[in-house]
């Protein structure tokens, strides 16, 4: 039997105004309500797309949707990547680069851990496992990257990022409080206050300025889109032309997957011209909304049942790869000489992406901290679908 929506699958102004309208207001929400702020932007947005598409209002499929996914998801990787230099990432991270690979590695870990827990009990488990490390180890845009790539179906999709989202709230508030405890400065240490501190100072203008709004021209608009439009071009051709040579099957859908050309080409690009990708403004926010349009189209398909049936065991399964990012960040960065401060801002790095661990460091005042706890979670954006492709097919044989 057909279920007939109140709006059309083919009614595409409307469509495109819900999309665009609900991702606007997720984002607002975020920033002015407190339990939109728990929630998360794209746990709303996702949410959003949930409820109407389950009373009947959303149509389930439209060729609306398709172009988001077609186009607009595409568009939203090289965006966020334009800032991706690899050589300022190396330059200016210091320590914190070796202790986010530390921090990686326990993502790694976690989903081994998860899927000899859980993975009876969860369908498709090493995929699942797989987007995770992508999500865990970069960010949202490996979630979706990695998404694609694995073809995940929509409602586990769904009942991953309520689960992901949960499990990413409690993990901040932990790391949070772990500068409260006598016993965790004690055993980990505090970096010294010239290291810590810019000028001794909690209120500097390098603090201010990762959440004050940027300039952006008409002419930056242009470039950013003539840029992501160029690259997914060229990415997506270069990708058919690998699908079609001799080589060996598993490493031609490796080399030719269009999801990581986007990622190796948008780093090669900002590699040759740093220069003129580091003047580039509004890159970030551009790509970010982008992701926001996914948020709000994945929860059209989803059925609200399924979702609850899935997120309990989801939540056990993200829990338990969190857990050992953290045992191991913890335990092998004391052993390598890595204080509380650096090993709480490369965990939430690799977990809950690169924003926020500038955000904590702002909120702690660890002000010399701030850019790079930004640049080791940019690198994770660089390196996150991979890892995250790798261990999905990995797990697969394994398991």
């Amino acid at each position: 039997m057909e279920h007939t929506a109140l709006i059309s699958p083919q009614d595409t102004w409307v469509l495109w105004t819900f999309l665009i309208v609900w991702s606007a207001l997720s984002i607002y929400s975020e920033q002015k309500y407190k339990i939109a702020a728990r929630l998360s932007g794209p746990v709303v947005a996702c949410i959003g797309g949930l409820v109407l598409a389950n009373t009947g209002v959303l149509p389930p499929k439209s060729p609306v949707y398709d172009t988001v996914w077609d186009y607009i998801v595409p568009l939203c990787i090289p965006l966020l990547l334009l800032k991706a230099d690899l050589r300022r990432i190396w330059r200016e991270t210091g320590r914190l680069f070796g202790a986010f690979h530390i921090s990686s590695l326990g993502t790694v870990v976690g989903a081994f851990a998860a899927i000899y827990a859980f993975g009876k009990f969860v369908d498709r488990a090493p995929e699942v496992a797989g987007i995770m490390t992508a999500s865990y180890i970069g960010g949202a845009m490996n979630f979706l990257a990695t998404v694609n790539i694995f073809k995940m179906a929509e409602s586990t999709t769904n009942a991953l990022i309520v689960a992901d989202n949960l499990v990413m709230v409690v993990h901040i508030i932990i790391m949070l409080s772990l500068p409260a405890f006598v016993w965790a400065v004690r055993w980990f240490g505090m970096l010294p206050d010239e290291e810590l501190y810019l000028n001794g100072e909690a209120g500097s203008e390098e603090q201010s300025n990762y959440w004050r709004p940027k300039p952006i021209s008409l002419v930056d608009i242009g470039k950013n889109l003539a840029l992501a439009f160029l690259i997914v071009t060229l990415s997506t051709k270069l990708s058919d032309y690998i699908s079609a040579t001799a080589i060996p099957g598993a490493l031609r859908d490796f080399l030719g997957n269009k999801f990581l050309l986007f990622t190796a080409v948008t780093v090669i690009f900002v590699l040759l011209f740093p220069g003129f990708s580091s003047r580039l403004q509004g890159t970030e926010e551009m790509g970010t909304f982008a992701i926001y349009l996914f948020f709000v189209l994945i929860g059209i398909p989803a059925s609200i049942k399924a979702i609850l049936l899935q997120a309990p065991i989801l939540f056990a399964f993200c829990a338990v790869m969190v857990g050992c990012n953290m045992l191991v960040t913890f335990g092998l960065g004391r052993l390598f000489g890595y204080t509380l401060p650096e090993m709480i801002l490369v965990s939430i790095a690799n977990i809950a992406g690169p924003m926020n661990s500038a955000g904590v460091a702002i909120t702690k005042k660890w002000s010399k901290l701030i850019l790079p706890a930004f640049l080791v979670g940019i690198w994770g954006y660089v390196i996150g679908t991979y890892l995250g492709v790798i261990m999905g097919n990995v797990l697969k044989v394994v398991f």
